[in-house]
């Protein structure tokens, strides 16, 4: 029996930024239906790393591929590989200008042509899950911070992404 690549798998990743080195020589491999921990000091490079598998980052050196695809060829639609990712950041990232349920449903119907009434069903759904229901029409201004996160976990949970990153996961639970 032959094994499926793995979802995620770095070969040699390196990262600086100018004269210091972040990430030197980083090899990992995440197969599917697993959880993966980074563990290190503050300033080691964790969020640096998920920020370059996710392609907000451009790696200096080395391979990431997602799917057993190379996602690092500079040709790479990265726009498409983010479509298929769920990156929740440690500042959680909400548009303090747009409701919970708005935040929710912006790249269901944006980036993946969901129509608004299935992406608001599928949010409060979401919500309902995370016992934020009535909270859906609140700005993230009103919310506490482990409220905030679980906003940002449904808002990438929103889309199905084939892999979730998480920046400090357990930083504002309740």
């Amino acid at each position: 029996m032959t094994s499926a690549a793995p979802v995620l798998e770095l070969r040699g990743v390196r990262k600086s930024f100018g004269d210091e080195v972040v990430l030197r020589d980083v090899d990992l491999v995440v197969p599917e239906h697993t959880v993966t921990a980074l563990i290190g000091a503050s300033g080691s490079g964790k969020s640096t790393l998920l920020r370059c598998v996710n392609q907000l980052e451009q790696i200096d050196d080395g391979v990431v591929l997602f799917d057993g695809v190379d996602i690092s060829d500079p040709r790479v639609d990265h726009d498409d590989v983010r479509k298929r990712m769920g990156i929740v950041f440690q500042a959680f990232n909400l548009f303090p200008h747009m409701t919970v349920l708005d935040n929710i449903t912006l790249a269901p119907r944006r980036v993946h042509g969901v129509s608004r009434t299935v992406a608001e069903a599928q949010a409060l759904e979401l919500l309902e899950r995370f016992s934020l229901a009535d909270k859906a029409q609140q700005y993230p201004d009103r919310l506490s911070g482990g409220q905030q996160q679980r906003v940002a976990i449904a808002r990438s949970l929103a889309v199905s992404p084939r892999l979730m990153l998480f920046d400090e996961v357990t930083s504002a639970l309740d």
